[in-house]
Formats: structure tokens, C-alpha cells, sequence
């Protein structure tokens, strides 16, 4: 691993890493960037694909917010070969998500130079714009944040529930090409970069990037204390949720809003199949078939079958759950499907051992079958 820290100088964070980004673009190891934009009314960031680099000049990699998955929109880039390498600016459960998506074949890992931003929380899209309508930049304050290893939201706005009991605020060189580090770190005067020799050894012979392998003694024990503190509050939130999902009642109950708009599905990284049974004839029943239902019942819910759905979409992909929350940023009822997902999903992870995100090399339990997986833990044979 390579390491290096500029002095941002007069430059700023923006301006130093969006010259980075532009050596990068202009050399051969990358025909585009895809990273977060600021859109045309200038209170949002949106995921954009660039390859003009002086259309690099609005661009915030460290911007709290996440309008779409990052992930999701990947995999519609490298689905198939795109021709030419992209590079992809990712915040980590984004990156967890790509790791999950390279096993099931819907990413080409080889198309990609992922370059990973440490995560300092994030905020609903709604809530972010009304900050940079009120004249805030809530990128820039979570950045003189960093460095202490604890970043507070806005007095105005919370973070989202996601990032509060995330324990992955950073991404290991070892999933990714480069890592663009935050916590620990002095935004205000240092740019912190690690990079893989290879990818390194690229960077310095095309004069992209140079390395003085200068290290952030407080990053290791910044990421450790946080990540301590964001499993103890994980495992509360989800223990006390758990309570309340223990039953078919209370899943029921959580439910009840539910329209089945399928929002949470269409956001969710990890729900990438092309032809889904919740939009084909499996679920376009007939007159007599709702009718026959309601005669047998006295009466049924309309839209039908909104547990079904849920637990269906469980049952396919909670293994790969990577907890991003995108599913409750789609919700318009405002719905927990991620504390549902994830609820469910620790549980599972754990008896299968397994952790989404955590190496390519480890086969998804989706993808595999092993006769004891399934056994009692009494040890039964």
C-alpha cells in the first residue's frame, strides 16, 4: 500500500481533489469518472458520469448525500463491457454493494478503478437541499469534523437512520483501487490518499498523483472507537426493533402503509434481477381471482399481497443486505425497511458466516449449498 497527504494549500478539498480527478481523466487508465455533481439548481448532488474534465468544477466527493446507489447505477454501466474503464467515486456501503454484486455477475470488476471516500454520515436529499438552501455547506462542516473522529448532523436535520448504526464508515484498500481517507483527518489542510502499489506505481508514471507514504497516526484509532461506538448502537436499535417485528402481527403492523409502489425494491443495490415475479402475470390476478379471495375471507387488503412482497424480497436478497438505507429514502410512508432488512439480516449473516462486503472471494450463501448449513446448533448431524 501507498500512501500519501497533500497540503491542500490555497486549493481547498474540492479544488485539490477535482485536479486529481482531472489528471486522472485525462490520462489513458480511465475513459470517464462517475462521481456526485451539483444539480442545475445547486441544492443537490446527483450521481453523474463525466468525461469532459472541465465539467469536474461542481463536484463534491465528500458531500453528505445519497439521491441513488451508487451501486445500482454500476451495474447498469458494467452489466455488459462499456468498452472502456471506469472510474467510480463510491462512499462504502455503496462499495460493499459493488463486492456483493461482482459474486452474482452483475458487475465487471475489471471495467472498474473504484475509488472509495470515507463516509461522515449522510443526510435524506430532502433535508441536505433545504441546508444548502439556508446557506449552509453541510459538506464542508462534517469535513472540519473529521479530525476529532466524530461528526455531529445539523442542528436542522438528522443523519439517516443508516449511517447512525453503520459500522463500515471506511473501505479496506484491500475491495477497492484507491481510498480517499476523511476520518482522522485534517480536512482542512491535508488531501489523505491510499492507493495500491500497482495502481500507485500508474499514478506516479503518469504524473497523477505523487507519494511521500506520510501516514495519519489518529485514522486507525479515529475508525476503531467509531466503529465500536456505531456496533453498540446498532446492536440497541435493532434489539429494540426486533421486539416489535417478533410476530406476523407485528410485521403486519409494520407494514400497514404499505402501497406497494415497489420503490424500496427499484433502490435497492442488491435486488438486481432483470425479470421480477412482482411485475410479471404471477401477481396481475383476475376479477374472480380477488373476488374469490374476498368471498372466502369476507374481505381482503387491497393492493394484495403487501407482506408477501417484503418478505418475498427478504427471502431473495437479505443475505447481501448491505444496509445502505436507500429503501427507506424511497419510502413515501416512511416505512423501516432497512431496520426490517437488516434486523432479519444480521440474524441470517450470522448463521451462515457471513458478512456482505467483506471479500470477493467469499461465495454469497445465494450462490451455494453446503448439507450442514442448515443444521440445529445443537450440533445435530
Amino acid at each position: 500500500m501507498k500512501t500519501t497527504v497533500i497540503d491542500l494549500g490555497d486549493n481547498g478539498f474540492n479544488r485539490s481533489v477535482q485536479e486529481f480527478m482531472e489528471r486522472l481523466l485525462q490520462s489513458d487508465l480511465v475513459g470517464s469518472v462517475m462521481l456526485p455533481k451539483k444539480t442545475t439548481g445547486g441544492d443537490n448532488y446527483v450521481q453523474a458520469l463525466v468525461k469532459n474534465p472541465a465539467l469536474l468544477a461542481d463536484t463534491d466527493v465528500s458531500v453528505p448525500v445519497v439521491p441513488v446507489q451508487a451501486a445500482r447505477l454500476i451495474s447498469q454501466l458494467t452489466f455488459s463491457d462499456p468498452g472502456e474503464k471506469i472510474a467510480v467515486v463510491v462512499k462504502p456501503c455503496e462499495a460493499r454493494a459493488l463486492v456483493e454484486l461482482t459474486k452474482f455477475q452483475q458487475i465487471r470488476r475489471e471495467s472498474l478503478l473504484i475509488i472509495a471516500v470515507d463516509c461522515l454520515g449522510t443526510y435524506e436529499p430532502k433535508n441536505f437541499s433545504a441546508l444548502v438552501k439556508a446557506g449552509k455547506d453541510p459538506a464542508a462542516d462534517l469535513r472540519k469534523q473529521a479530525a476529532s473522529g466524530r461528526c455531529e448532523p445539523d442542528a436542522e436535520a438528522p443523519f439517516r437512520s443508516a449511517c447512525t448504526i453503520c459500522e463500515h464508515p471506511s473501505m479496506p484498500l484491500e475491495l477497492v483501487d484507491l481510498v480517499i481517507g476523511l476520518w482522522g483527518v485534517d480536512c482542512e489542510k491535508n488531501l489523505y490518499i491510499e492507493a495500491g502499489d500497482e495502481l500507485a506505481a500508474q499514478l506516479v508514471e503518469k504524473n497523477i498523483l505523487e507519494f511521500n507514504d506520510a501516514e495519519q497516526p489518529k485514522r486507525a484509532e479515529a475508525l476503531a472507537s467509531l466503529r465500536d461506538e456505531r456496533l453498540k448502537s446498532r446492536d440497541q436499535v435493532l434489539g429494540e426493533f426486533g421486539q416489535r417485528v417478533n410476530s406476523i402481527r407485528g410485521i403486519q403492523e409494520l407494514l400497514s402503509t404499505c402501497m406497494r409502489c415497489h420503490n424500496c425494491m427499484i433502490n435497492c443495490p442488491i435486488c438486481y434481477c432483470r425479470e421480477c415475479v412482482f411485475r410479471s402475470p404471477t401477481f396481475e390476478h383476475t376479477p374472480d381471482q380477488y373476488l374469490g379471495w374476498a368471498a372466502d375471507k369476507g374481505a381482503i387488503r387491497m393492493p394484495a399481497n403487501t407482506v408477501m412482497f417484503h418478505l418475498t424480497r427478504l427471502n431473495h436478497m437479505v443475505m447481501s443486505c448491505v444496509g445502505c438505507g436507500l429503501c427507506d429514502t424511497a419510502c413515501p410512508n416512511d416505512i423501516p425497511v432497512m431496520s426490517l432488512f437488516r434486523t432479519v439480516g444480521l440474524q441470517a449473516q450470522k448463521m451462515m458466516d457471513y458478512e456482505p462486503g467483506r471479500s470477493y472471494d467469499e461465495p454469497a450463501p445465494a450462490t451455494t449449498f453446503q448439507d450442514s448449513e442448515l443444521l440445529h446448533e445443537s450440533g445435530a448431524k
